[in-house]
């Protein structure tokens, strides 16, 4: 059975979702509702908590509790996730092709920094939990949109520092990909996997969202030279990527796998009466 302070949420939530208190609509006080639920101020703040963490309403000073505009109806930014390439060098996506550098606080576009690696890139890169890695981090966006903009932090793998210490700094036009496959004389590519998590309060500063309620969209983008003959594959970065939920969806083609291959062949089994492999 759920709790009081969950069903009095659930009622404001439907009410929310209904249009009743539509977006920038202030909610009632919470002595109000409380003498209308007939339960106490606790159990009201406890719903008006649940619902702040949710990403539904929000309090400002001087206005009370208000209703915030939500993901669930907009309609979001699609990051279509595919490489692309212009007179600049490769990007990610055709929605961030006039993207560019922002600057950090102290006015650099790039920080080249020496940092402990995290435990799932560094998995990834096979190297230490806590290794000292180079780490190019960059607060992307666009120009004429300040909430359209992403963090990206690209790790790169110890082999790559050694055999091309350019990157440790400037690395010309085209960028750190072009330099990559220039060394290797041959195409780079790259695979992500999406996930999702609450900001850090600098993170959520520099995204320009807010600290709760909102999850961050997390792309981890491995670039890397696939296996060649007896060679095998070498991962050359991690990219840390990380926007706004609120404002972002991330859209990608779903292909057919060898067994989906056109045409079928004809079901021989009900999906629902057909038990599954073991």
């Amino acid at each position: 059975m759920a709790a009081r302070y969950e069903e009095i949420a659930r009622d404001l939530r439907e009410r929310i979702a209904s249009g009743e208190y539509p977006p920038g609509a202030t909610l009632p006080l919470m002595r109000d509702v409380a003498e209308g639920y007939g339960v106490s101020d606790i159990t009201v703040r406890k719903a008006y908590g649940l619902l702040r963490r949710e990403g539904l309403i929000e309090s400002r000073r001087r206005a009370g509790t208000v209703v915030r505009e939500h993901p669930d109806r907009l309609r979001l930014v699609v990051r279509t996730r595919q490489i692309e390439r212009d007179e600049l060098g490769y990007y990610s996506g055709p929605e961030a092709q006039h993207w560019r550098p922002l600057p950090h606080p102290d006015g650099e576009k790039t920080k080249v920094v020496t940092l402990p690696v995290p435990t799932d890139i560094a998995d990834i890169l096979e190297v230490e939990t806590g290794s000292e890695l180079t780490v190019r981090r960059r607060l992307i966006g666009d120009p004429d949109v300040e909430t359209h903009r992403q963090l990206a932090d690209s790790w790169i793998s110890p082999w790559v520092t050694e055999e091309i210490p350019q990157l440790t700094g400037g690395t010309g036009l085209g960028g750190m990909y072009d330099r990559l496959e220039e060394s290797e004389g041959r195409a780079l590519q790259w695979r992500e996997e999406i996930s999702a998590r609450m900001p850090a309060p600098e993170e959520a500063q520099a995204l320009v969202m807010p600290l709760t309620g909102v999850p961050l969209l997390r792309a981890l983008r491995v670039t890397f030279f696939p296996a060649r003959g007896k060679k095998p594959e070498r991962i050359a970065e991690v990219q840390d990527i990380r926007m706004s939920s609120e404002i972002f969806a991330v859209g990608y083609p779903l292909p057919r796998g060898a067994s989906a291959l056109w045409p079928v062949s004809p079901a021989t089994g009900d999906y629902y009466e057909t038990p599954p492999e073991s």
